[in-house]
């Protein structure tokens, strides 16, 4: 903001002059006084030659203490002499309370009325102070000034006015360089409207004319297309006043929208193959369900599963795995049509939707091209030691929603997956019969399982990258059967059993509780618990009430855990209410992780609009990070967007001291994984954690 001469120094002049002009005197001032040290004085004061003023503020505090002042008038004024060195003369009206002293300067020879002079003192002083308010509040609004423009040159958001009556624009110095415009120069609403491209043009306008008719508001966002030619994105927001102008902001948000685009993408996409992930995947089928019902069309989902990866993995490391996968990636495309929608939905999985397919027929053709990409993968060495198995349902053959059609289609993939001569399989009511007999097997061996207490926690140790301290500890639920050590995902069916899952809940809590009761006895060690909930349990009425109890009944307080939760947790279930749950628990001390993040829009959404305190990066995006800039630079943006939000992160899944370099380097400070420790019985936890 450009600077400007003070008008009240004019002002204050002019006042002083007058009272000069009413007493007869060549020129009168004011100073204010503390103890022997000038404080201030008026434009007139500091106008005297150095050596006079001296000789003035000597001159008055001589006289000032040599005078005996009446006591009744103490608080009011006094009139004294002055004789000032260098054969000038003065004389001054004292205001003790105020430390305030009006002079004026006499010609040699020149009387006084003293009378006269106090009088004219004492009424022109309330009128100085006035103007010396004046002048604060005015520096006061200049520094205003100067901050909100500052802010303003930040946030790139500036305010606008426009008078409807006379059609007047008023726009703030920002607003100039938001539209590329000189400050200060003329504007007119067309000038304006012509910078907005069709159809950006037309709905300003329109939203100007709806806002001004109505007395209402709006809020649009739309390009604009600089004098220089730029292309930027400006939102703007209006506010009508009684019908007699409109007022609001503009704001560039091009490289905001641009930021959430990269965001979106990397939420929605793999970063090795750039395909579609399973997320925007799930959302992809759920329209294809809706526009082949509308329609009265069918098609066919194919899910593909490369076989050996891991195998393929420890023996090559992790960039070969990658170039593999986009190798594969590149010849599902090739042989599939445009209109087809391909998408990685796990480490080894792909799936496609093929449209306007009715039977196994139509889709023979494909799944032989594809069949022979592979076959000749192998023959040139390329995919030496992979196997590729497929799972394929039709709708509305096969199934009348997404989700069961996506059930479909995995079961066919996990007979073809145990049918090595016959690796392409189409699903049937057989096969669903086989796996509602395997689900109904593995629920009654959980509850036999429940009363064994064989269902028991695992514990995995969460580091601190600088410290390799162990910070937190996650609690993973696994079945220990006399003959085996299940993990989460081999027992699937109990977990997403509304009956058997709750219950199973219940129990690993009970039994994480007792070992970190054990714990806290046994270190003071600062560390958390993480308990992963599931969406059947987070939805129990009894949920919270259950889990305080539990903590209470432990000895424990409820800040020494935090809950994990998951995108299919928040995801199509009353906001509000889940929300309401959620924060009564954070009100009793206890925080929520949002795990697996990064893999889903929802995900973006939800850290701003739940009381979330924690993200877990997830795995798919640490596994080849210190090979693949795009990932670095993804878990970069996640964690940047974190420490802005006050957020705690973690990153899952670290297998290599190259991937915790390269954490430690872009500023991730804690993770979990396999290159800590893999999840392990309490004991061997306590060891752990006494040894750290």
């Amino acid at each position: 903001m450009e600077e400007w001469n003070d008008p009240f120094d004019d002002l204050a002049s002019a006042a002083c002059n007058l009272l000069a002009d009413n007493v007869g005197a060549r020129q009168c001032g004011v100073i204010a006084i503390e103890g022997e040290r000038l404080k201030g004085g008026s434009s007139e004061f500091m106008r005297l030659p150095l050596e006079q003023r001296h000789a003035v503020i000597s001159a008055i505090l001589a006289a000032v203490a040599a005078t005996d002042f009446d006591a009744e008038e103490a608080q009011s004024s006094q009139a004294i002499e002055v004789s000032v060195p260098s054969g000038a003369a003065a004389a001054a009206v004292v205001f003790p309370e105020s430390e305030t002293i009006v002079f004026q300067m006499l010609d040699k020879g020149q009387s006084i009325d003293a009378k006269a002079f106090r009088h004219a003192a004492a009424s022109a002083l309330p009128v100085l102070y006035r103007i010396d308010d004046l002048r604060a509040e005015r520096i006061e609004l200049q520094k205003s000034a100067r901050l909100l423009r500052h802010v303003e040159e930040l946030a790139q958001v500036g305010g606008w006015e426009h008078i409807l009556t006379t059609g007047r624009l008023t726009w703030s110095r920002e607003i100039y360089a938001i539209h590329g415009l000189e400050p200060g120069s003329d504007l007119s609403l067309d000038r304006v409207l012509q910078l907005y491209p069709s159809p950006g043009r037309e709905k300003l306008s329109l939203e100007l004319e709806r806002a001004a008719t109505e007395g209402s508001g709006f809020d649009l966002t739309a390009p604009i297309r600089t004098p220089s030619g730029e292309r930027r994105i400006v939102r703007t927001v209006a506010r009508a006043v009684n019908g007699t102008k409109l007022y609001g902001i503009a704001q560039d948000v091009t490289a905001q929208l641009s930021a959430e685009r990269r965001l979106w993408w990397a939420a929605n996409h793999d970063p090795v193959t750039s395909l579609p992930n399973r997320l925007l995947f799930e959302d992809r089928i759920s329209t294809a369900v809706q526009r082949a019902r509308r329609d009265n069309k069918s098609f066919a989902l194919v899910i593909i599963d490369i076989s050996d990866f891991a195998r393929l993995t420890e023996r090559s490391g992790y960039t070969v795995p990658d170039k593999h996968m986009m190798d594969v990636a590149s010849r599902i495309a090739a042989v599939m049509r445009e209109s087809d929608t391909i998408a990685r939905l796990s480490l080894n999985e792909f799936a496609i939707l093929l449209n306007d397919v009715k039977n196994q027929e139509d889709i023979a053709s494909p799944i032989a091209r594809l069949r022979d990409q592979i076959d000749q993968m192998q023959k040139e060495g390329a995919g030496d030691g992979i196997h590729m198995s497929v799972g394929i349902a039709f709708y509305p053959d096969h199934a009348s929603g997404a989700e069961e059609l996506t059930r479909a289609a995995e079961m066919a993939l996990s007979q073809a997956k145990r049918r090595l001569d016959s690796p392409v399989i189409v699903f049937d009511r057989q096969i669903a019969n086989d796996a509602a007999k395997r689900r109904e097997t593995i629920l009654r061996r959980a509850r036999d399982s429940l009363a064994k207490r064989e269902f028991v926690p695992y514990y995995q140790p969460q580091i601190d990258i600088e410290t390799n301290e162990v910070v937190g500890v996650e609690a993973l639920v696994r079945w220990q059967t006399p003959d085996v050590l299940l993990d989460a995902k081999d027992f699937a069916y109990a977990l997403d059993d509304h009956e058997i899952g709750s219950r199973v809940g219940r129990a690993v809590l009970d039994a994480v509780i007792i070992d970190i009761a054990k714990l806290r006895q046994m270190t003071d060690k600062p560390f958390r618990v993480s308990i992963n909930a599931s969406r059947t349990e987070v939805l129990r009425n009894d949920f919270l009430d259950t889990f305080l109890e539990k903590t209470r009944n432990g000895n424990l307080k409820p800040n020494d855990f935090i809950i994990e939760i998951t995108e299919d947790v928040i995801i199509g279930v009353d906001d509000q209410a889940l929300h309401d749950k959620i924060s009564f628990l954070v009100s009793s001390g206890v925080e929520f992780s949002l795990d697996d993040f990064g893999t889903g829009y929802a995900s973006l959404i939800h850290i701003t609009s739940f009381p979330i305190k924690e993200i877990k990066i997830d795995k798919q995006f640490i596994f080849g990070i210190e090979t693949d800039r795009r990932k670095r630079a993804i878990v970069k943006g996640i964690i940047q967007i974190a420490r802005s939000m006050g957020l705690h992160v973690i990153a899952e899944g670290v297998e290599t001291a190259e991937q915790q370099e390269v954490l430690r380097d872009i500023g991730c400070r804690y993770a979990q994984g396999y290159f800590y420790s893999f999840p392990v019985p309490f004991s061997q936890f306590a060891d752990m954690l006494d040894h750290t």
